[in-house]
């Protein structure tokens, strides 16, 4: 006589060999294996591109902001008073005046490109300037010095160091009684930062606003004011309330303006990865399938024998739905364990790897960021889990459905 729940017990002796009280069988195995390492590549994989897209995103924001008001002709008069009142529109939090423009550095008869940001005395701080980390020398310090900071990657280029003098070459020219002429002047460099974006790093030339002023003779104005707000995503909301405010002072643009297709390719590039994927998971799932036939084939006289002790079709079918669902959720168990870990010594394992293979796996000047991050969204793996059990679960149905098909009588018979 059956006992009412004995599929669980049935269904768990069935992971083992016959007449074995050990460890589950090798059929059980290398299912389980196979969907473990489905739902690990597609959890680390997914929180290597998420980290990347939010790294970035918080990057280039912190950099160029959420809104950005220019100037119609390059110039921006009575920036302050316009930053006043742009500043008063609900869900604004910090405004930065400045002024950009295009140079040339030249040292010990090296040239490079760079782009000089003329920034208030105030924002020469780590957390203001959004910075991964200062390299070299004090930001500080860099008003009343008149000093420029550089990027990381532009200070290698040109072989500079703290302390030493840098010379800036603006493509404005200026009239001498012999013609019209380049302006240059030699800055000393008090600081060397590393902001986090490779082509940031090595164009970045950070200058106290009233010296970019006097250099590049804008008297009083700015070229450009940027803004930050509490949440970016109001964006749709605050632009056209400043827009309305500046009127003809000024241009407003959003941070969806200005980066529309770069986010566009990062979000759909990460729904195509997160399907092609989920493929991996698809092929481990008919593992599954494939060896529950097996174990139906193995099974064969077992099922016939609970069959005459009274097991019902609806019974034999649990008992290898339960099979395959333990498979499932052991593999899932085991491969979001082996992605916590990989993400967790994400480092130690991009180090191992290079050294492995002797290549670079994360070169900055391809991938924008300096720094390779994971950050795992839980959403996403949640729906990786539920994705993975809902394929193994449809995988059971042929099988289950098979050994419930089997005639006892029949099966006896031969056996």
């Amino acid at each position: 006589m059956l006992t009412k729940g004995f599929e669980a017990a049935v269904a768990r002796r069935y992971l083992r060999k016959p007449g074995a009280k050990g460890p589950i069988s090798l059929n059980a195995v290398l299912p389980t294996v196979a969907v473990a390492i489905g739902v690990f590549v597609l959890i680390f994989v997914m929180a290597i591109m998420n980290g990347y897209r939010v790294n970035l995103l918080d990057k280039i924001l912190g950099y160029h902001g959420h809104v950005l008001v220019q100037g119609f002709n390059g110039e921006i008069q009575d920036y302050q008073m316009l930053t006043d009142e742009l500043s008063e529109v609900s869900g604004v939090v910090s405004a930065m005046p400045f002024t950009e423009a295009q140079v040339m550095l030249t040292n010990r008869g090296r040239a490079w490109g760079g782009l000089v940001r003329g920034l208030p005395d105030e924002f020469f701080d780590e957390k203001k300037l959004n910075i991964n980390n200062v390299e070299a020398g004090v930001l500080e310090v860099a008003p009343e010095m008149g000093g420029v900071v550089l990027g990381v990657e532009l200070a290698r280029n040109l072989g500079i160091a703290v302390g030493d003098q840098v010379t800036i070459i603006s493509p404005r020219t200026v009239s001498t009684p012999f013609g019209s002429t380049l302006r240059y002047l030699a800055f000393p460099v008090v600081a060397i930062v590393e902001i986090g974006v490779f082509q940031f790093d090595e164009s970045f030339v950070g200058m106290p606003l009233a010296e970019a002023q006097r250099f590049f003779r804008l008297g009083d104005t700015v070229s450009n004011i940027e803004f930050f707000l509490d949440d970016p995503e109001k964006i749709d909301l605050v632009a056209p309330q400043m827009q309305d405010i500046a009127g003809a002072r000024g241009f407003v643009r959003s941070w969806k303006s200005f980066n529309s297709a770069l986010f566009g390719i990062l979000q759909s590039e990460r729904v195509m990865m997160f399907i092609v994927l989920s493929l991996i998971v698809l092929v481990a799932v008919f593992n599954v399938g494939s060896s529950l036939f097996m174990l139906v084939k193995d099974r064969r006289a077992d099922i016939a024998v609970l069959r005459t002790m009274g097991a019902t079709n609806g019974s034999i079918r649990r008992i290898y739905i339960y099979v395959g669902l333990f498979i499932g959720a052991l593999g899932i168990a085991i491969g979001s364990m082996l992605a916590a870990m990989a993400i967790y010594f994400l480092d130690e394992l991009k180090t191992a790897v290079e050294f492995l293979l002797g290549i670079n796996v994360w070169d900055p000047s391809v991938r924008f960021l300096t720094e390779m991050n994971a950050i795992v969204d839980w959403n996403e793996t949640l729906l990786t889990v539920l994705l993975t059990m809902a394929l193994t679960f449809l995988a059971t149905i042929l099988p289950a459905r098979k050994a419930a098909k089997l005639d006892p009588v029949e099966v006896l018979r031969y056996e």
